[in-house]
């Protein structure tokens, strides 16, 4: 199983799904508005199978290269996901997705986190640039990208709908690689 150790409470690794599906299903339900607010997806997750199901097709994604999705765990505990999505091979770019159960927040592991993916995404999968899209009016989103020095491109306006039919503006950060070097 892939696994990477950022330190010694953060570790990302491939979803086993039959293991994970079951801890990480709670941690989406019992953060209600929290998750569902910037994730519309994670109001149609209804059950422990469904969230299986997705852990399988993230496998099939990382088999095809397309993307690599990890289980976030602290302490040995998982407590959320993250991802490098569509990876473009072509281009080597890629964006980040993420999300942590909300008893959870406020204590850098997401910080941490996308460090991680970021020495991933630069020395694994030999990308050039990472972007991270976040909604406008989520905070914390935008304060790991800004803490981790990525770059404020530009706002998509009305870039995605949201499950109650309403669209979200989204800011664009992006990373490259050479900054990245530079500071680590």
């Amino acid at each position: 199983m892939f696994s990477y150790t950022y330190d010694d409470d953060i570790k990302v690794s491939l979803p086993v799904p039959h293991i994970d599906a079951p801890k990480l299903f709670p941690l989406i339900k019992n953060s209600g508005e929290t998750i569902s607010t910037w994730l519309p997806w994670a109001k149609n997750l209804q059950t422990v199978s469904d969230e299986e199901s997705f852990l399988k097709m993230v496998l099939k994604n990382f088999g095809t290269g397309d993307s690599l999705n990890c289980v976030v765990h602290f302490q040995d505990q998982p407590v959320g996901m993250i991802s490098l999505n569509k990876i473009d091979k072509a281009n080597n770019c890629a964006d980040i997705g993420y999300w942590l159960g909300s008893e959870w927040t406020h204590r850098g592991i997401m910080h941490r986190a996308v460090s991680a993916i970021i020495a991933i995404g630069f020395t694994e999968y030999h990308l050039n640039k990472i972007t991270i899209e976040a909604d406008v009016n989520n905070l914390a989103s935008n304060k790991v990208a800004e803490k981790l020095n990525f770059h404020l491109d530009g706002t998509k306006r009305e870039a995605l709908k949201y499950s109650d039919y309403k669209f979200g503006d989204m800011n664009e950060w992006s990373l490259l690689k050479k900054e990245w070097q530079k500071i680590n």
